[in-house]
């Protein structure tokens, strides 16, 4: 979760956006500058060095950035690199993302499975999880072949686990209970 400084600043962006009618265009290319920074580390790094004058680190952020994203991000990217609070790119994104979210009703959800799944049951599952929540559904999901078959789905804060490793560790756990 973001910060309340991080909130601030995605927050007025949001507004931005919002009033453009962008928020969309926005979020992707807030998207696109985060993907840049964890790609290229060290440029988040020189942006947060003190050493390294303003006028330079706009030069940067210009051959960058400069037509590639909406004149109001960019401009954003210039103030949040002025104030030194351009490392918290990431969770000004994530704060951004949430009220996008929020405002036009979609819902994250994260689906765990041992193997990749099919085009078919991926569909399935963001219809099911849409009728459940009543919201568009972004769908992410990924392979962690250690819990041997089933699924694990996170919705929020909620967990829905029902792979075969938490089932042979619960018979797993009563043997030992009845057991002992």
């Amino acid at each position: 979760m973001a910060d309340i400084v991080s909130e601030r600043y995605a927050l007025s962006l949001y507004e931005i956006a919002a009033d453009e009618n962008k928020a969309k265009d926005y979020l992707d290319e807030l998207a696109a500058v985060c993907e840049v920074f964890a790609r290229e580390p060290d440029f988040l790094k020189m942006l947060l060095t003190p050493s390294i004058g303003t006028e330079d680190k706009h030069k940067v952020l210009r051959a960058a950035f400069d037509g590639r994203v909406e004149p109001y991000l960019f401009n954003f990217l210039l103030l949040i690199t002025d104030k030194g609070r351009v490392g918290l790119i990431h969770d000004m994104y994530q704060a951004y993302k949430e009220q996008y979210y929020f405002d036009n009703g979609i819902v994250e959800v994260r689906a765990i499975t041992a193997k990749p799944m099919s085009e078919a049951l991926t569909e399935k599952l963001k219809a099911k999880m849409s009728a459940v929540t009543g919201k568009q559904v972004v769908l992410e999901t990924s392979v962690d072949e250690s819990i041997l078959g089933g699924i694990v789905v996170k919705l929020g804060n909620e967990q829905f686990d029902t792979s075969l490793r938490t089932r042979l560790n619960e018979i797993a756990s009563r043997l030992t209970n009845t057991i002992a």
